[in-house]
Formats: structure tokens, sequence, C-alpha cells
């Protein structure tokens, strides 16, 4: 029944801690992955639309830079058709009869025509075509005459058709930002537009003469309109990039909120269920002391009573009332063990001098201890005190201490060293033994973990949960020279202290003056 009964405790505990193992890890991966999830949608989405604001800002400042550029061209090409008209055609066919541009005289007319007009501005070249598709004039003295060299669409030009300016680059505009800087010319701009003459019927369109083709270097605004949407996507590119740090701070930061508060609700359902499982054995334990108490103190006293009657029995029989004496001395601090775990008490918060408390348990003990070859070292700080509950805190330092006895089979050193760290008290305990199983190290504090044959695991767990209500901490570990060591550290009670202090400073004053002779009266 017994080994059922720990079968079955062991394979619910398997369960519950696969459980909630697999619950921990569930929430940590979904808290995980939704982190980074938002995480990265949100850089997307942050960088997608920066890239296409900044797009459409520096296409906009493009298009209205180039629509500026196309209405300056379409205004100097309508000027040149008036003043070539006016100062060239017209004198030019009264004086000469005729326009012959390959007449020097004609030639450097309309030259000086051309320059007077565009002086100052961005114009690499101009020229003019007429109906043979020949070139007419030219900025350049040696492309006149030639013929073959007019751009595509001249026909409808000459047809009256005023066609859109166009943009002509040496290599595609993908490849700009990587050839920076540039040289003057990649990026020109060219207009035809029909030259016309003199309408001489009122409401009638003017006849067409020539075209006239107009090309503009615009690479250094265009450089300008690439660094400012160069500019504009950087921008936008590191302003994503500190909008999206700071939401990956804020992402953190709430994940980690998250796991805080994660962590401490599996705490607190851990505590809940250690709660409700103690308060259901506290109620079995108690159900059964009541019911073994009784009969156990009967028997104790009757194997007492007959024990004192030892000289009218045999020495088996003394062998065996001793034997009962014994088992339910045993029994009975089994029970009073499952109690104290199972129901622990509130501690007072009376000042508790710890040098004290141990000097009574080293004085209860030193019999004991010095039958069983064990020694004591002792190094106490003087005038350490805590708030808490006197009983319970030499119960604590006992099974301690008792704990090191047992563990030095063979005789050995037990050192006590109690001393202030901050506003804390330490109290060191170590024995010279082989120290603890490190396998078996990390569940010494778990309660009805034991090693020892007939044990209950419950002494380090009490020990562990009157410290724990005392607000303090015990921690298990090996000694660097060898033997085990448990370290204990309690709130100094310091407004106590520093109050004891200043009363005893204040009780010591009286004294040094009453030491003092008084001053004479003068007569």
């Amino acid at each position: 029944m017994k080994g059922l009964r720990e079968t079955d405790a062991r394979y619910t505990e398997t369960a519950v801690s696969a459980a909630e193992k697999a619950v921990d890890e569930t929430e940590r991966g979904l808290s995980l992955s939704y982190a980074r999830t938002l995480s990265w949608c949100s850089l997307a989405v942050v960088l997608l639309t920066s890239l296409a604001l900044s797009f459409f800002i520096s296409n906009s400042a493009r298009q209205t830079l180039m629509q500026r550029q196309e209405e300056f061209a379409t205004l100097l090409a309508k000027n040149l058709n008036n003043q070539i008209f006016q100062r060239f055609a017209v004198p030019t066919i009264l004086e000469y009869g005729r326009i012959a541009l390959r007449q020097e005289q004609q030639y450097q007319r309309l030259d000086s025509v051309v320059k007077s007009v565009i002086e100052g501005l961005p114009v690499d070249r101009l020229r003019v075509y007429d109906f043979s598709h020949v070139v007419a004039y030219s900025t350049d003295a040696g492309e006149i005459g030639k013929k073959g060299i007019a751009p595509l669409g001249l026909e409808k030009v000459l047809g009256g058709v005023t066609p859109k300016p166009v943009i002509h680059s040496q290599f595609p505009l993908w490849q700009v930002p990587f050839r920076l800087p540039l040289d003057p010319g990649v990026f020109q701009l060219r207009v035809l537009f029909p030259l016309r003459g003199d309408s001489y019927r009122i409401g009638s369109q003017s006849p067409v003469l020539g075209v006239l083709e107009l090309t503009q270097d615009i690479t250094s605004d265009y450089v300008q309109v690439l660094v400012f949407q160069c500019i504009i996507v950087v921008m936008c590119l590191l302003s994503s990039a500190i909008l999206f740090a700071l939401l990956l701070v804020i992402i953190h930061r709430a994940e980690r909120v998250l796991t805080e508060r994660m962590q401490k609700n599996r705490q607190l359902e851990k505590e809940i269920q250690s709660t409700e499982r103690l308060v259901s054995m506290g109620r079995v334990v108690a159900s059964i002391a009541h019911e073994i108490r009784n009969p156990l103190g009967i028997i104790r006293s009757t194997a007492e009573l007959l024990q004192r009657r030892a000289d009218k029995v045999d020495k088996g029989t003394v062998r065996l009332l001793q034997a009962i004496y014994d088992e339910s001395v045993r029994l009975s601090q089994t029970v009073n063990d499952f109690l104290d775990y199972a129901r622990p008490r509130q501690p007072r918060q009376d000042p508790v001098e710890l040098e004290l408390v141990i000097d009574q348990i080293l004085a209860f003990v030193e019999g004991e201890f010095g039958r069983s070859g064990v020694g004591l070292k002792k190094n106490f700080e003087e005038d350490l005190w805590v708030l808490g509950d006197k009983d319970l805190l030499y119960r604590a330092f006992y099974n301690v201490l008792a704990n090191a006895q047992q563990a030095l089979d063979m005789g050995g050193i037990i050192d006590i060293h109690v001393f202030r760290r901050d506003d804390r008290a330490v109290l060191d305990f170590t024995d010279s033994g082989k120290g603890f199983d490190p396998e078996t190290l990390p569940h010494l504090l778990e309660p009805f973990f034991t090693t020892k044959e007939g044990g209950t695991g419950l002494g380090l767990p009490i020990v562990k949960s009157i410290i724990e209500s005392h607000g303090g901490t015990i921690e298990l570990s090996n000694a660097e020279e060898g033997g085990a060591r448990v370290e204990v550290t309690l709130p100094l009670a310091v407004e106590y202290m520093n109050s004891k202090a200043e009363s005893e400073a204040r009780e010591a004053l009286p004294g040094e003056a009453g030491s003092k002779p008084a001053p004479e009266k003068k007569g």
C-alpha cells in the first residue's frame, strides 16, 4: 500500500511538473513570437511607408522642376520665334528678297539675333530645320547644311504640332546615384517648336517656316533633384530606424513586463497549490495526530512505567520495552514534524539577540556533542539583534546543528560564524565532514526529500519556512576547504539597535558627570 501511494505521488508530481513546463514553454513562445512578429511587421510597414513617402515627395519635386524647365524652354522658343521673325526674317526679305542662310551676311545677322536672346541662358545648342530636314541654322556653324541629324517627330512639328519637351540621358536613371558627380551634358532637355511667321489674315494661324530645336543642359538641376531625393530617402530611413528602435524598446519592455507578470502568476499559482496541499495535508495530519497522539502517549507512558519495574522482568523484556519507548518517541517526533510543517505559526516580532539564542543551544547540546566527539568553534560579532520569534529561531538553529552533528559520524568540528553584512545578520554554519552530495544538494530544501533511513525529509524545509517567515534566506553549499556549509541571513533590527545604543549612551552620561568633583561655592 505504501509503495502504491509513493508511486502514485511520484506519477502525479511528474505529470504536474510536465504540464507546468509545457505551459511555461507555450507562454514564453507565444510572447516572444508575438513580440518579434509585431516588431518586424512594424519595421516593414514603417520602411515601406517611408520609402513610398520619400519617392512621392522627391518625384513631386522633380516633376515640378522639370515642368518649370519645360515652361521656360517653351517660353524661350516662343521668344526666339518672335525675335527671329521680326529682327531677322522681315528685314532680310525686305533687303535681299529671300532668306539664304548660306550667305555670310544673313547667317551673321541671324546669329547675332539668336545670341542676343540666349545670352546668359543655359542653352547648349540651337538648330533651325527647313522643310527638307536640312539644318538651316545652328549655333555650331559646322552643322549648317547637314541632313540626317534631325530628331524624330520633325514632320509633325512641320505640320504645326508643338510636342512636349523631352529629357535625354546618357545612361539609365537607376545608375545616376552610382555615377555622382556627373559631367555636364549628361541630362539634356530638348524642345521642338514650329518656327512661324506673321499671319496676314485676322483669326488665321501663322504659316510654319521651319522647326526650331532648342537643347538645354539640365544636369546640375537634375543632380540637385537627385540629392534632394537622396536626402529625403535617408531622412525617412533614419526616422524609420529611430521609430523602429523606440518601438523595439517598447516591445522589449512590454515583453519583459509580460514575462515578469507571467512568472509572478506562475509563482502565485505554485504558492496557491502549495498552500492548498499544505491545507489538505494539515487537515489529514491533524486528524491522524488526533487519532494517534493519545494512544501513542499511552504507549509511551506505559513503556516508561514498565521500564521502572525492569528489576522484576528478564533482560529480553527490558530490551523490548526500551525499543517500544524509543520508537514511540521517534513516532511522536515525526507527528510533531508533520504538524509543524503543515500548520506553521506566524512568528512574533520581539527583539532577539542572536548570540544569546546560539549560546542557549550550545549549552543544551554541549554534553551530547562531547560524547560524540564533535567540537565547536565560535566567532560572534556582538550586539546583533533581529525582530522575530525566539522559540522558532531556536528550533531552526538547533535543527541546523543537529544535522551537522549527524553528518560527523566519526567526530569533527562545527564552526559557527555570526557577523554583520550591511543591514543583515549572517549566520555561517560549517562542519568538517564530507559535505553535501552535489546531486542531491538542489533538492535538500524540498519537502519530504531525504537521504536518511527513516527520515521524514521535513527538517531543513521547516528551517527554511521559519527563516523565510522572518524575512531571511537560507543557502546550502560545500565549503572550499571541504565540509557542508549552511548560510542563514536575517534582517537586522536596525532601529532597535540604534535606539538601544542611544539609551546606553545616555545612561553612561550621569555616571561620568557624577565622577567629576563638584565646584566649590564661594562664601
